[in-house]
């Protein structure tokens, strides 16, 4: 018993920590939450991805993501919807959203990163783009960390800031 005592004083210690971490957003995650922040706009209906069940709660944000021009996919008819989504996805959908109804996205004039070399060519100036506006927070050492992945609790900061 007494060798079981540091082993469960070891577990209490960690599930509270375990707990603690959050789990990243989800492509379809982050495009419903989006969704439901635009008013959850009704789309034509028509859903474009092979791998999004009709039945999902989020396929009619899927669909009207992809009716608005913010959504493209992965290739190959696929939206990925359950791979968490990027820095560098999200600041490209949350940019296209802001040029459709209609908001200045202009590339801002903010200093390099520490890890541009990081970010694809096709997300370099949405990526600026959002961290120079304040919708992104910068990560730790001045990057942006492009491939990094999006907390619930830094998608709730990113569709506060976004206010109208």
């Amino acid at each position: 018993m007494r060798q079981l005592i540091p082993a469960l004083l070891l577990l209490t210690l960690l599930v509270p920590a375990a707990a603690a971490v959050e789990v990243p957003v989800t492509r379809a995650q982050f495009v419903a939450a989006l969704w439901n922040w635009a008013g959850a706009l009704p789309g034509t209906g028509v859903q474009p991805f092979s791998d999004v069940p009709a039945h999902a709660s989020w396929a009619p944000a899927v669909g009207w993501a992809h009716d608005q021009g913010l959504i493209q996919g992965t290739g190959g008819l696929l939206f990925t919807p359950d791979r968490p989504i990027t820095r560098e996805e999200a600041a490209i959908l949350l940019r296209r959203y802001a040029a459709s109804v209609g908001r200045d996205v202009t590339f801002p004039e903010i200093a390099r990163c520490n890890d541009y070399e990081d970010i694809s060519p096709w997300a370099d100036d949405s990526l600026y783009w959002a961290a120079g506006t304040g919708l992104m927070d910068w990560s730790e050492g001045g990057r942006l960390n492009p491939q990094g992945t999006l907390s619930q609790t830094q998608l709730t900061a990113i569709l506060s800031r976004l206010s109208p």
